[in-house]
């Protein structure tokens, strides 16, 4: 009867251990990434490359002879994405820019 206690005891141990032992992957991947920080990099322009991303549409008024119109504008985003090397430690990063927004219609929005 005492080795059943012993024997379930020691398992409640081992598993309250096992658990003040769990690692929070949150907290992992946040530790590599300052290591990567804290490195000195070499970081030289890479590429660049520009994407055309439609922005939807809008509507907007106009006065054309006395007379008030509604008009549909397209928009189109220009997305311009620079991509960076180290050739110190064969890193890579990439920062990304709303370079423009075009319109179809030229108005005051």
């Amino acid at each position: 009867m005492m080795k059943k206690y012993v024997l379930v005891l020691s398992a409640l141990v081992i598993m309250m251990a096992m658990g003040a032992l769990e690692v929070d992957p949150a907290k992992a991947v946040q530790r590599d990434v300052t290591k990567m920080d804290e490195l000195e990099h070499n970081w030289v322009e890479y590429s660049v490359d520009y994407n055309e991303v439609d922005g939807g549409t809008h509507e907007y008024t106009y006065w054309k002879n006395f007379i008030k119109r509604t008009r549909t504008c397209h928009k189109t985003h220009i997305i311009k994405t620079v991509v960076y090397y180290c050739d110190k430690h064969d890193h890579t990063k990439s920062e990304t820019f709303l370079d423009e927004t075009i319109h179809s219609h030229r108005h005051g929005k």
